[in-house]
């Protein structure tokens, strides 16, 4: 099975090649929808400290609606900023679904290139400590990873498709609070080359299927973690998103069921820098009934 041998957080990453009778990677996407990657990963303190900063940071800005509008204030205009091409997408900053029905979550997308714009054009964000601190906190946690989207990349000879960026994929990140109110209608096709799940405080509700013409429920599982196993799982997963489809690679549809709990989770995106979608049509996904 092709995993990379290790992951140590501020080296290379080293992707290993398949050896005889394992199975390439484009095909453990057909067959499975998802590669699992071991190694050192970054340990669970490491991300509930990110969590704790992540609450902090809704927190101070749902007390102090002026910050909210001054960092929404700083997304709009990044985005129309040449920065904003290297991600070919609109979306950076905080999302607040709490207040709007069942489909309960906040989430935040970081990009390095959104924090330097707010350094440089809005310091009085940054000076804020629940702002500055979790923005850095932020940019620790999304370091490691740009090397296992490059590599994964040069595997299926993909390496060219960030080659506007020094090789390396520009990445988004996102941090989301699931609200225990959470309950989402049917799964989703993320909007990416590739998506990697870094942390989940419940990894057990995020469910896949590998890509195929027609869909029913029960055709969503969570990943079978093959690699490591226990209480404490030292591995992450990577999925295709739908910006690789020229290449003939589908995306993994997935989703996030309702458990009534507040659990939170990390997911780094990898995007194409000026990529202009080309609208594919994918499989439609089927409606889940919401269980408490």
């Amino acid at each position: 099975m092709i995993k990379l041998k290790e992951i140590l957080i501020g080296t290379v990453l080293l992707l290993s090649k398949p050896a005889v009778g394992e199975i390439p990677l484009l095909e453990q996407f057909k067959q499975n929808g998802y590669i699992e990657i071991c190694g050192h990963k970054q340990t669970t303190q490491t991300f509930a400290n990110l969590y704790a900063k992540f609450d902090k940071f809704i927190d101070f800005l749902q007390a102090n609606p002026s910050w909210a509008h001054k960092l929404y204030s700083a997304k709009e205009r990044f985005i129309r900023s040449p920065g904003r091409n290297l991600y070919a997408t609109n979306f950076f900053g905080l999302y607040n679904e709490s207040a709007q029905g069942t489909a309960s979550q906040i989430a935040f997308y970081y990009a390095k290139h959104f924090h330097a714009f707010i350094c440089a054009r809005y310091p009085e964000l940054n000076h804020i400590p629940e702002i500055g601190t979790f923005l850095e906190a932020c940019h620790e946690i999304e370091q490691p990873y740009g090397s296992v989207f490059a590599q994964t990349a040069a595997e299926l000879k993909l390496d060219h498709i960030f080659k506007d960026n020094s090789g390396q994929a520009p990445i988004l990140l996102k941090l989301v609070k699931y609200l225990p109110t959470y309950a989402p209608s049917r799964p989703h096709y993320d909007g990416s080359a590739f998506s990697l799940f870094i942390d989940s405080t419940n990894p057990q509700a995020l469910l896949l299927a590998p890509y195929k013409s027609t869909y029913t429920v029960q055709d969503f599982a969570a990943a079978t973690r093959q690699l490591y196993a226990g209480e404490n799982q030292d591995t992450v997963l990577l999925i295709p998103g739908t910006l690789l489809s020229e290449f003939t690679i589908n995306p993994t549809p997935h989703i996030v069921v309702a458990s009534s709990q507040t659990r939170y989770a990390t997911i780094a995106f990898a995007m194409r820098p000026n990529y202009v979608s080309s609208h594919n049509k994918f499989a439609d996904l089927p409606i889940f009934k919401s269980v408490e």
